[in-house]
């Protein structure tokens, strides 16, 4: 009897160290597993307030979730480019977003302070027309286009597309320039047989008002595709390179905080659109939900990064080929492009 009591006493024992050895082993996974995610854990703080210039469009739309981040983000919305530009040489902006070929105007005016992040909006340019019916570019010859933006992307996006389709601009095809978009769809809108090039969400506005009468001709973005292999970056997010050297972290906080932003709007249109409207940069929820999809808002960061930079290579390479002052007047080095 007592040789049994004793089995079974020891039997115990060992089942009690190996239940110790269990619950050590278990305990030392738990802290491995708390320190490696502590260590990996996502900082989602800034040093101190980023101020971001962007405009009253696309690349403003790509920033509304930063919009109530007040205490990270000082988000400012401009109506014109050089609103922005001139925050980035004064600066007062840390991250602005621009067209793209300033990216390399500011680069090369400031001697390098500015390093081009990400493209964030595609082409999201078309040509539409007010009753009328034109079936393939070729037929723009003899044709005026109203448009805005002289001097800046749309005009040497539309060259490059019209030689490559054997036409040239201000021979073959003649521009009309307007101050602003808005001044353009006013025209468009009132005048029967006008060819209009403008941007999202202003196609929207456009064809939704127009009632039946103005439809989308050419997609830009197509165009340019067609013609260079690469899609078209209208709009770039680009840095003070002070702020992307000394604040490295505050810059990838921003860009984790702006990829998903850009997700949101991309993939819960209705949800944005409400939010777009109520910040002011659409007036209408249904003109905001149909115009997201064409905004082509983008943002390559991270593993993306190399997709994004070699699409503003070729861009730059591009309109410097067409037009050295396009760019600045030199083609930028690799220094522009953010690592």
């Amino acid at each position: 009897m007592s040789k049994a009591i004793g089995s079974s006493t020891v039997r115990k024992n060992k089942r009690g160290k190996k239940m110790k050895k269990i619950i050590a082993a278990c305990m030392a996974l738990i802290m491995t597993f708390v320190m490696i995610t502590g260590c990996g854990a996502k900082n989602d703080t800034v040093s101190k307030t980023v101020n971001l210039a962007v405009l009253n469009g696309p690349t403003g739309m790509a920033t509304v979730k930063l919009l109530d981040m007040e205490e990270k983000y000082n988000v400012t919305t401009y109506q014109a480019p050089t609103d922005v530009v001139a925050k980035v040489i004064s600066g007062e902006a840390d991250v602005a977003a621009v067209p793209s070929n300033l990216a390399s105007v500011l680069y090369n005016k400031t001697g390098g302070e500015i390093v081009a992040v990400s493209p964030i909006a595609l082409g999201m340019l078309q040509i539409v027309g007010n009753n009328v019916n034109l079936d393939d570019v070729t037929e723009l010859k003899g044709k005026t286009i109203v448009a805005s933006g002289r001097g800046g992307t749309p005009e040497y996006v539309l060259e490059k597309i019209l030689a490559d389709n054997g036409l040239t601009l201000y021979e073959d095809v003649q521009v009309e320039w307007l101050s602003n978009h808005s001044e353009v769809n006013s025209k468009l809108l009132s005048e029967e047989g006008t060819l209009a090039m403008i941007p999202e969400p202003f196609v929207s506005t456009a064809i939704m008002s127009g009632k039946g009468k103005v439809e989308d001709l050419f997609d830009i973005n197509e165009l340019w595709e067609e013609s260079t292999g690469t899609e078209l970056p209208m709009g770039v997010l680009i840095a003070q390179r002070a702020f992307a050297e000394e604040r490295a972290d505050d810059l990838k906080v921003l860009l984790n905080d702006l990829k998903e932003s850009v997700d949101f709007v991309n993939e819960s249109p209705e949800e944005a659109a409400k939010i777009i409207v109520e910040k002011g940069f659409i007036g209408n929820e249904d003109i905001a939900i149909a115009a997201i999809p064409s905004c082509h808002i983008v943002l390559y960061a991270g593993k993306h990064a190399e997709t994004g930079t070699d699409m503003l290579k070729t861009f730059n390479k591009i309109l410097y080929e067409m037009e050295p002052e396009s760019i600045g007047g030199k083609l930028p080095d690799e220094d522009l492009y953010y690592q």
